[in-house]
């Protein structure tokens, strides 16, 4: 009897488990201290920027150590660390209070991990626990300590000891079991509850690197994103995952697909795309959560409307604005996430419902006006001084309604700030860009915004363009010339003012 075809032969489902909750500690697995793939590198930086839940936002820094004889922590190392403190959590609601040190059996993980009996695998258990003592992790507020309530800049480890199987004691007798002595931060953590819930269950049927790298991640992505669709930079993912980054989309989709679809398999995505950014230089990653992830407790907490509700009053007023005006509200969110808080979109969203007005007067060929919202606010488009924003206008109200109040003074400051950074951009033109230089720069933008706006360019008026080209100019010119931040100008400012 012949074999059936591939296209006769059934495709058996995977099937999960029910959820068995393992919860780790957030700050380690959310900096990625665990790398997808192996390597003889024995340092890495991993640079981030997220939200508190205050809405403050953070730039963190990691510089992971490790010792070449060891390297750095792996994926294998993520399955045996996620299987530890699984035991360690059952212990801490066994005695109340976790304390040091956690005690287990090389049996007890390889029977959690569902690895076949073997000598190798104690080998490698004797591994993992000298790499997690030796390496190291240098913080710049990456590290959330839980009993201050603040992210730490400070050098950390994960274990300060582990006595080995075998290993002599202090009495002279042997251990019988491994036993870890977690460091401070570590174990006030897992105390104080700063944890992280995960379906060990999900975890164990996946079995590539980089799927089991995400995992983790798509936890904390999802909740800060209340469950809506989220876009991550190829670039960052890369640099995240410690996986090399393709400059060909084919090649990169290739690499990321069979991990991404083991993610869909398990219903923690529901689908995936890797697509060019709208500058059409880089790519993205769009993920949209799937419904096993969306109904672990940490998550179907704020997608509910309730505590929705009350997450909403802490985005961005200008997202709400983008919103009304036709963007997706995932985009809005995700420029919420990504948008430095020093960058003035509300003026940019005004400025450039300006600029679509105009074209509507004409020929109307903006063909996208959400879609040149977005660009606007991406490419950071400077408001030209002379443009009347509503800020502007507030300010002109106050001077003559309360020219004494506090807030008429901030704003007042706010727009002495604008001048000064204003000026300090036009120093720098005059003095770096000569009339040529200065003709060759706007013409650079000018082919850049052809491309990028193609219809709305062959649309307005040469002295349209070039106003754009020369924001887009200053733009480049004020992220070069790093200046200070509004609030630190204005405590400069008012401490030269009483000399």
């Amino acid at each position: 009897m012949p074999n059936p075809t591939a296209e006769n032969q059934s495709v058996l489902p995977v099937v999960v488990e029910e959820v068995d909750l393992v919860r780790v500690e957030k700050s380690l697995h959310s900096l990625g201290f665990f790398a997808s793939t192996a390597s003889k590198a024995i340092s890495r930086t991993i640079l981030q920027v997220f939200r508190r839940p205050d809405g403050q936002r953070i730039h963190a820094k990691a510089i992971i150590e490790g010792i070449p004889s060891l390297g750095l922590p792996t994926t294998a190392d993520r399955d045996k660390y996620m299987a530890f403190m699984k035991i360690a959590l059952d212990q801490r609601e066994f005695q109340g209070q976790l304390t040091n040190p956690i005690r287990f059996s090389g049996a007890d993980m390889i029977k959690l991990l569902r690895l076949r009996k073997g000598g190798f695998h104690y080998d490698e258990i004797n591994d993992w626990c000298k790499r997690m003592v030796a390496t190291t992790i240098m913080s710049e507020a990456s590290i959330f300590l839980a009993d201050r309530r603040q992210y730490a800049t400070d050098t950390f480890h994960v274990f300060d000891r582990v006595v080995l199987v075998g290993e002599e004691l202090h009495d002279g007798s042997r251990s019988e079991f491994y036993q870890v002595y977690l460091s401070q931060w570590q174990l006030t953590n897992l105390n104080q509850g700063y944890l992280l819930p995960l379906d060990f269950n999900s975890y164990l049927m996946l079995k590539r690197d980089i799927s089991k790298a995400l995992f983790g991640h798509l936890s904390v992505w999802f909740y800060a994103s209340r469950g809506q669709t989220i876009e991550k930079r190829y670039p960052d993912l890369c640099q995240l995952l410690n996986i090399r980054e393709y400059p060909h989309l084919s090649k990169a989709r290739s690499v990321l697909e069979p991990s991404l679809q083991e993610l869909v398999e398990i219903e923690y995505l529901s689908s995936w795309e890797l697509t060019r950014t709208s500058r059409g230089a880089d790519f993205k990653l769009t993920l949209s959560p799937g419904k096993r992830l969306l109904s672990l407790p940490n998550l179907s907490a704020v997608v509910n409307l309730e505590a929705r509700a009350a997450l909403e009053a802490r985005l961005p007023s200008w997202v709400g604005e983008l919103i009304q005006r036709g963007v997706a509200e995932r985009k809005a969110r995700q420029l919420a996430l990504d948008i430095d808080d020093e960058q003035p979109v509300a003026d940019q969203i005004e400025y450039a419902e300006h600029l679509i007005q105009q074209d509507r007067h004409g020929r109307g060929k903006i063909a996208n006006p959400a879609g040149f919202l977005v660009w606007a606010i991406e490419n950071n488009l400077a408001v030209p001084p002379e443009f009347q924003t509503a800020e502007k206008r507030r300010l002109l109200k106050a001077r003559q309604e309360a020219a004494s109040d506090q807030y008429f003074r901030r704003l007042q400051l706010k727009n002495e700030y604008d001048t000064y950074t204003e000026q300090q951009i036009s120093r720098y033109l005059d003095s770096h860009y000569p009339d040529e230089r200065l003709e060759a720069a706007l013409r650079d933008q000018l082919k850049i915004i052809r491309r990028e706006q193609p219809d709305w360019f062959a649309r307005v008026p040469d002295s349209t363009r070039r106003e754009i080209a020369m924001s887009r100019l200053r733009s480049e010119v004020r992220g070069a010339l790093n200046l200070p931040s509004f609030e630190r100008w204005a405590t400069q400012h008012t401490q030269q003012k009483l000399f």
